[in-house]
């Protein structure tokens, strides 16, 4: 039997969303239903994508997503792991990188924002 892709654990001040594998296209779904019921606790949600081995644009537009989502809910989210070899390198070719957020970044707090 393979290795969760998802694994929620609900602690006392966040919960944790923790992706093992794949963070691509075939995987959109079921990472979908998982960062919207972390989203549920009410409580900040972190994301850690250390253990992604593998991830495309549509790995990196749920990473927006769930940001968006923290957005409407009023919820904070923190992303982990993002400066990982194979994340960083996809978000980089992807043109994720950023200066400043995207329009819904209304609180300056967009996960692939660089320094200046």
């Amino acid at each position: 039997m393979g290795t969760q892709l998802l694994k929620i654990t609900k602690k006392k001040d966040v919960t944790q969303v923790a992706i093992n594998g794949a963070m691509t296209i075939c995987q959109a779904a079921e990472l979908k239903a998982g960062l919207l019921k972390a989203f549920e606790t009410g409580k900040p949600v972190e994301i850690l994508v250390a253990g992604v081995t593998e991830v495309d644009v549509t790995g990196l537009q749920l990473i927006c997503s769930a940001h968006r989502s923290s957005l409407e809910r009023g919820c904070t989210l923190k992303v982990s792991g993002t400066d990982s070899e194979g994340v960083a390198r996809v978000a980089q070719k992807a043109g994720m990188l950023r200066h400043a957020g995207c329009s819904h970044d209304v609180t300056n707090s967009c996960i692939w924002k660089t320094e200046a």
